[in-house]
């Protein structure tokens, strides 16, 4: 894991500061919408889950 986050490190610097910004807005935007749709989805399994067990 240290030699993936050094290797990270290392391709980011040979970059211009620009193109590296850039990058880590992408990376941090794709990980918010997991995050969104991932909330989206337990929310909807909460709600059949208490549904069925509602009815039961």
């Amino acid at each position: 894991m240290k030699l993936i986050i050094w290797k990270l490190m290392q391709d980011l610097l040979q970059h211009d500061l620009g193109s590296s910004l850039l990058s880590i807005a992408v990376i941090l935007g794709w990980l918010g919408l997991f995050f969104v749709f991932l909330r989206i989805l337990t929310i909807l399994i909460k709600r059949v889950l208490e549904s069925i067990f509602k009815k039961s």
